[in-house]
């Protein structure tokens, strides 16, 4: 008999789940649009992933078990809200997914309180993170240049709601959850961001091709767009380094 090696065991357990959600949620009919979750970063990543639907490489065991982390957070505080929300009549929406048919996008949104009575309309992203980058964020010298990018995405989520519910304006929240700590803290970010998410993906569709020809022109390498952030040029961190030549990388 195989002796059993709980880590391996696991790391399947992951890569079955994963293939699972990604079979729920992205068919033929479907994976031709930006992912939200993507918003603030590399054109070429929305290129490949949109008009080539290149696999790219996999994720290793060590970022599944990271990655898997923060799902079960989500779920859980997802849960506490819905039970909430339930026993207060609260309207809720969770996971829902939303499409930006102009701008090519599709995304889930992770909470959302829309009450047109009460007139109470919060988006929340919930975003999981170890203590390094709380620091950065919270610290006594909190970094100038914060994750934009997860401002972009819930910005995304603003568009999509202002449009269907045909509101004046919302408030935009992201709950930051310490891994290291379980500390807690939600931070409100400025509405102004939502016409920045709108410009960020005009941006996308048009270096892309989208807004022109239904997309399939590969965004050259430059900085600022492709990608917009030097960090983002990593094997590590770029599912379609090789793909893409290595980026910023490879022109150096």
């Amino acid at each position: 008999m195989q002796e059993l090696n709980l880590k391996d065991i696991y790391g399947l357990y992951l890569s079955n789940i994963n293939e699972q959600h990604v079979a729920s949620r992205y068919t033929d009919d479907n994976k031709s649009y930006f992912h939200g979750s993507g918003a603030g970063l590399c054109a070429r990543k929305h290129y490949y992933s949109a008009y080539t639907q290149v696999e790219g490489a996999g994720v290793d065991e060590n970022t599944n078990r990271i990655f898997r982390i923060g799902n079960l957070l989500h779920k859980d505080i997802q849960d506490a809200v819905t039970w909430y929300a339930t026993t207060h009549g609260l309207p809720l929406l969770i996971e829902k997914e939303i499409i930006l048919e102009d701008l090519n996008v599709r995304s889930f949104i992770d909470l959302a309180l829309i009450d047109t009575v009460g007139e109470q309309h919060v988006l929340y992203d919930i975003k999981t993170c170890n203590s390094y980058k709380w620091r950065g964020m919270f610290g006594r010298s909190p970094d100038k240049n914060p994750s934009v990018n997860y401002q972009l995405q819930l910005a995304t989520y603003g568009i999509w709601a202002k449009r269907h519910y045909d509101l004046d304006s919302i408030t935009l929240k992201i709950c930051y959850y310490n891994k290291d700590n379980s500390n807690m803290r939600e931070v409100e970010i400025s509405s102004e961001f939502i016409n920045e998410a709108y410009n960020y993906w005009s941006n996308v569709g048009h270096v892309t091709g989208f807004d022109s020809a239904g997309g399939g022109n590969l965004p050259v390498v430059s900085l600022g767009i492709a990608p917009v952030y030097e960090w983002e040029c990593n094997e590590k961190y770029c599912r379609y380094f090789d793909e893409c030549g290595g980026g910023l990388k490879g022109i150096i």
